[in-house]
């Protein structure tokens, strides 16, 4: 909490600079995804300035008109018809861009705007998302790259639009009376300044109930899947949930109460000044008609110009005073796109597979930067307050060394929290070793292209995920053409879903999940893992890791599973990751790992002659499947 709350301290107002950078970023990146677009707002600028600037002109000729002796019938009706023709033509432009061309253009600008999102987010190295900063700046760019970017563009049409109008009204208005426009001007121009502090305390509202909001998002997302009904109803999560909820809606409702006892007080004070703006002056024109200085047209005229000047002006300010507020926002966007990954891509396509070789290799998933000596004052400041220092983190993997070769069947075990699962997001450079390197043919991972990289190693994860997709498509990753079928149709068969798919009316073109239909299938855990290990049957990888890949199966379709991996795979490299040793048996090596560390390794009869930490846990895993049967 004293965290965040020094950084509150330390936010600074935008300076002009970065104001105008990020609203021009904005807008370039707006003309770079759908220039037509930048084209029209333009001309909406233009054609709204020029709507308000004759529409004035031309009842200013009119009513100064009346005040002529010789004014004619006609001459009062063309300038009427001009008005009527030019307000009608302005309105069916108005009506074709706001009604068909922008809700057509906003739909396009979004959906190129979030696939670069998205692929950004592809990016972006795994250790991210150990980081809840990251998602809130994700979730900061997400929610408002599009809407901020209409905001920016329509803000710069009104301010070409209001720039033409005032110059038009103020060239009118000196013309009438200059104290007139002199109060114009001081009661826009404090308005807005009311209207900027608004924002601000909005901007601070939206920053304190984001992470909020984003916890009621995750409570209902959590209440509506279907992932999460069957633990809500036999456990008592939903309370905590429930708890959650109600801290995040109490934490918003208390932002919104203190944000809008602060908008009341500026709400009104606008009011007072506003109104005073508007009838000042018309009270001063009244003066001038009295003492027979100013005559009715010249009054009448001039009252049109006051209420359209002081809104012109008023709105143009907020306009302008609302530009730091989108570079607010901008600025979280451009955070998110600023994150570079630390897994950078090398440029050597990787052979086939010949040795994989981990040299003294230690992983944290949070490591400890180096400490800045500018930071020592702070460190010694927070210390005298009595915070308390951050924990180190323990090591997921300490000093491990191995080699495995192609063609062997390797199976890695261990108790939960051994780093197991580290090893594969190691090998598939989801991660980087914060020491000692990874070799592939000798060379560190660092030097192979990472898509090709990750095209020779196939890997079925503990966590898998299945999309809401067809199956041929989760098997795939990608759409099935008609050449790909076969493929499937095999992926499939050896992972021991045959029986299943043949059950299913639309085969391989069944959708899974009942999120987009309601037709969708939802698999069983163990239907949905086969489905999972097919994926690595629809590929030509030389490397296989299995992490726990028959967690979800019984005993006995787990043994019908690995025997049907080793048969496919008895050319390539398989590495099985299980706590579960009945699958040890058939590798040719097992490697023994415990708080990080590689203790133990050897073949099971050499690991069960050695009686160890491996022989323990075998022992006890059999006496329990004695037990059970």
């Amino acid at each position: 909490m004293k965290t965040d709350e020094k950084e509150k301290k330390k936010e600074k107002k935008i300076p002009l600079g970065r104001t105008l950078y990020c609203n021009f970023l904005m807008l370039s990146k707006i003309a770079r995804m759908t220039p037509q677009y930048i084209v029209f707002m333009v001309i909406v600028g233009l054609v709204g300035g020029a709507a308000n600037s004759l529409e004035t002109i031309f009842t200013y000729m009119l009513f100064n008109a009346l005040d002529e002796p010789d004014v004619t019938f006609g001459r009062m009706a063309g300038y009427l018809g001009v008005i009527l023709a030019v307000n009608f033509l302005i309105g069916l432009f108005y009506a074709w861009y706001y009604e068909y061309y922008q809700t057509v253009t906003d739909k396009k600008l979004q959906h190129r705007m979030h696939e670069e999102l998205f692929r950004h987010a592809l990016t972006m190295d795994l250790a991210c998302y150990d980081d809840p900063k990251f998602y809130n700046d994700y979730v900061w760019a997400m929610d408002e790259s599009k809407g901020r970017a209409v905001q920016v563009l329509d803000d710069t049409a009104r301010m070409i639009r209001y720039l033409i109008t005032i110059s038009t009204l103020i060239t009118l208005m000196m013309r009438v009376d200059v104290l007139v426009g002199s109060l114009l001007f001081v009661g826009a121009a404090a308005d807005a300044v009311l209207w900027e502090v608004g924002n601000r305390f909005n901007f601070k509202k939206n920053e304190r109930t984001k992470p909020l909001h984003r916890k009621n998002s995750y409570v209902n997302r959590v209440y509506h899947l279907a992932d999460f009904a069957k633990e809500l109803r036999v456990s008592r999560a939903g309370e905590n949930l429930e708890k959650i909820y109600s801290e995040s809606v109490n934490g918003i409702v208390e932002a919104e109460v203190w944000n809008g006892k602060l908008r009341y007080g500026l709400d009104l004070l606008t009011e007072v000044i506003d109104e005073a703006a508007r009838f000042l002056p018309v009270v001063l024109l009244l003066f001038k008609l009295y003492d027979g200085t100013a005559q009715l047209g010249a009054f009448v005229a001039s009252i049109n110009i006051i209420w359209n000047l002081n809104w012109s002006m008023y709105d143009l300010a907020k306009n302008l005073l609302r530009m730091p507020e989108n570079a607010r926002y901008v600025e979280k966007y451009l955070k998110f796109m600023s994150y570079r990954p630390t897994i950078v891509s090398g440029e050597i396509e990787p052979g086939p597979l010949e040795t994989i070789e981990m040299k003294n290799v230690t992983f944290s998933y949070s490591p400890i930067e180096p400490e800045e000596p500018t930071k020592k004052e702070e460190k010694a400041e927070a210390e005298k307050e009595g915070e308390e220092k951050p924990e180190v983190p323990k090591n997921s993997l300490e000093d491990v060394s191995l080699t495995i070769r192609r063609g062997e069947k390797v199976a890695i075990v261990g108790y939960n929290g051994a780093g197991k699962t580290t090893l594969t997001k190691l090998l598939m450079r989801l991660y980087d070793p914060t020491e000692g390197e990874i070799l592939y043919n000798g060379r560190n991972l660092k030097e192979y292209g990472i898509p090709g990289l990750r095209a020779k190693i196939g890997t079925v994860f503990q966590d898998y995920r299945i999309f809401a997709a067809t199956v041929a498509e989760n098997v795939l990753g990608r759409e099935c053409a008609e050449e790909d079928r076969e493929t499937v149709a095999d992926a499939l068969t050896k992972a021991t879903f045959a029986d299943r798919l043949a059950e299913m009316e639309e085969g391989m073109d069944t959708p899974l999940t009942k999120e987009f239909s309601d037709d969708g299938v939802n698999l069983s855990g163990g239907e949905a893992q086969k489905v999972a290990i097919a994926r690595i049957f629809a590929r030509p990888y030389d490397l296989i890791v299995m992490d726990e890949p028959s967690s979800a199966l019984d005993p006995a379709a787990e043994y019908e599973l690995n025997h049907t991996i080793l048969a496919y795979a008895k050319d390539k490299t398989v590495v099985f990751i299980s706590h579960r040793l009945s699958t040890t048996r058939m590798a040719d090596r097992i490697l023994m790992f415990a708080d990080g560390r590689l203790i133990e390794e050897g073949s099971h009869e050499e690991l069960m002659r050695m009686n160890g930490k491996y022989a323990e846990m075998f022992r006890l895993q059999a006496e329990k499947y004695r037990e059970s049967a």
